[in-house]
């Protein structure tokens, strides 16, 4: 059984943490809802769904507008936006398909966190964007011990737990100007960064 959920060596610790550290997690009802104890917090059952995107729509939808992507849009893409999956020949890594400063928006949502060259992808997602364009991101928050790399739920698959304090300085870097972040996890433990190509 194990054979088929690792694809390789690199994958072992993390699959075996996952293993164990999914049986430390309580789950409880109050009130009618569930919610899940890991290492003395509590989550609410919603972060366990997936579509991420549903809980941050309305904020995304003051800025992303025009011709745009989703990548990792998987099967919740944002209104109106292309999606990119992981997929051979289109993924976060290889947007061959979409032409260079072209783009009004790229959104994504749960996706950086599983890419290790998350600064090559940033930097391939920002080129796609026209002058003005708008990158709207929207990750787990690093206080979510649930999505941290090797935890319940994500296993290996988490290569890094993004953070505002890190990826604001690389946007700016990069040309960005940022519009709007928010520091702290909204309801679905997440935050989102808002920047736009000067």
């Amino acid at each position: 059984m194990m054979r088929r959920a690792v694809r390789h060596p690199d994958e072992i610790l993390p699959a075996v943490v996952c293993l164990f550290t999914r049986s430390q997690v309580k789950r409880i009802v109050r009130g009618g809802e569930i919610f899940h104890v890991y290492r003395g917090e509590i989550y609410p059952d919603i972060i366990t769904h997936g579509n991420a995107s549903a809980h941050i729509l309305d904020t995304a939808t003051r800025y992303c507008a025009g011709a745009g992507i989703d990548i990792g849009a998987n099967q919740w893409p944002f209104p109106g936006a292309i999606p990119i999956d992981d997929a051979i020949g289109e993924n976060a890594y290889a947007l061959v398909r979409i032409a260079e400063s072209s783009l009004d928006y790229v959104f994504s949502s749960h996706c950086l966190e599983h890419l290790a060259r998350w600064q090559d992808a940033l930097r391939l997602w920002i080129g796609k964007l026209k002058p003005g364009g708008i990158l709207f991101i929207y990750l787990p928050h690093e206080s979510c011990a649930l999505w941290r790399p090797g935890a319940p739920w994500v296993g290996g698959t988490h290569k890094w737990s993004p953070t505002w304090q890190v990826l604001i300085p690389f946007l700016k870097g990069c040309g960005m100007e940022i519009l709007e972040y928010n520091a702290e996890h909204d309801d679905y433990w997440s935050f989102h960064i808002v920047a736009r190509r000067t």
